[in-house]
C-alpha cells in the first residue's frame, strides 16, 4: 500500500529546509550609507535575508588621519528586530575627536531562528567608509 504525503507537508517542508538567506544574495546586510559626527557615526543598511535579524554586529575601526592607528569601537545590536527587505539606520559612539575614517563591516548576523551567519572570502559583505569631521 502506498503512503501519501499530507498536502500541507509539501508546503511546509521546503520552508523548513530553506536557508534563511536569499540564494542570490551573499551578504544578509547591505551597507548603503553612513555619516560621521565628531564622536559618533550613523550607518544605514538594508536587510537582504528571508528571516528577521535578531542580533547584528559590525566591525567599526577608526583609523586616525595623522597617526594611521586603528581603534575598535562597539557597534552591536543585541536585541534587534530587523525585518527582511527593510532599510534601517543605527548610530554608534566613536571614541576620540581626531579626524579620520571609520571602516564599517558586517561581522555577524543572527537570524530569528537562531542561525548565525558570518562573512567569508566566498561570501563577503561590502564594507563602508565613513569620514569623521574635526571636533569643533
Amino acid at each position: 500500500m502506498e503512503r501519501m504525503l499530507n498536502p500541507l507537508s509539501l508546503v511546509i517542508l521546503p520552508m523548513l529546509m530553506a536557508s534563511p538567506m536569499d540564494p542570490n544574495v551573499a551578504c544578509p546586510v547591505m551597507l548603503l550609507s553612513g555619516s560621521g559626527e565628531p564622536n559618533s557615526i550613523s550607518v544605514t543598511f538594508r536587510t537582504m535575508g528571508r528571516l528577521p535579524i535578531r542580533q547584528l554586529e559590525f566591525t567599526c575601526r577608526k583609523v586616525d588621519a595623522k597617526t594611521g592607528k586603528a581603534h575598535a569601537a562597539q557597534c552591536y545590536e543585541s536585541n534587534a528586530s530587523f525585518v527582511p527587505r527593510s532599510v534601517y539606520t543605527v548610530s554608534y559612539g566613536i571614541p576620540g575627536d581626531a579626524p579620520g575614517t571609520v571602516l564599517v563591516g558586517v561581522k555577524s548576523v543572527m537570524f530569528s531562528d537562531g542561525h548565525t551567519w558570518k562573512p567569508t572570502k566566498r561570501e563577503p559583505c561590502r564594507p563602508l567608509k565613513i569620514k569623521m569631521p574635526r571636533a569643533k
